[in-house]
């Protein structure tokens, strides 16, 4: 008896919450971002690797689809500081990406596809970014993300294939 008394208050409780969930990925949002990245850089058969702490914002929208399915844009810029290459070295990243991803209503699972440009002070180049995401509503405009992304860059002047990997913690206000 106090089992399905329970079990109904939870219902009850938890049902308007559920119902809305779904509905609240819609819009842009606008936001920080910080974490760690790591870059190999290879010419020839000679490589380098180096890690360096990241961070940056971030600028999107996304659009619900049928089915719990979401797609959205962003266009996002950090920043890292590469010691162990030599002489210090500023690798600034921007990154306009397309987003797929299901609602799980409070959670977003998404996949990330893109292109990207590094400005390396002496080079600039353009490549492709890729990765996979997931981002939590901490509260009703709030989210909470974390991001794992590679690029892959080809620096034509120099002959240097550059392949970063950074992995992010986001949080977004949503308009």
């Amino acid at each position: 008896m106090k089992f399905t008394t329970m079990t109904t208050l939870v219902a009850l409780f938890s049902a308007p919450t559920l119902a809305i969930a779904g509905e609240d990925w819609n819009g842009f949002y606008a936001g920080l971002h910080f974490g760690a990245s790591d870059a190999d850089l290879t010419s020839g058969t000679a490589g380098l690797s180096d890690h360096s702490p990241v961070y940056g914002v971030q600028l999107g929208y996304n659009h619900s689809l049928f089915n719990n399915w979401v797609i959205g844009g962003e266009l996002s810029y950090g920043t890292a500081e590469y010691k162990g290459l030599g002489a210090s070295k500023d690798m600034d990243t921007t990154r306009l990406k397309i987003r797929v991803g299901y609602d799980l209503g409070p959670t977003l699972v998404y996949g990330v596809l893109g292109y990207a440009n590094v400005d390396l002070g002496s080079a600039n180049e353009s490549g492709a970014t890729y990765g996979i995401g997931i981002g939590y509503k901490a509260a009703d405009r709030i989210i909470v993300s974390g991001e794992l992304t590679r690029d892959s860059f080809d620096i034509r002047s120099t002959g240097v294939d550059v392949d970063t990997t950074q992995l992010a913690l986001g949080i977004s206000y949503q308009f």
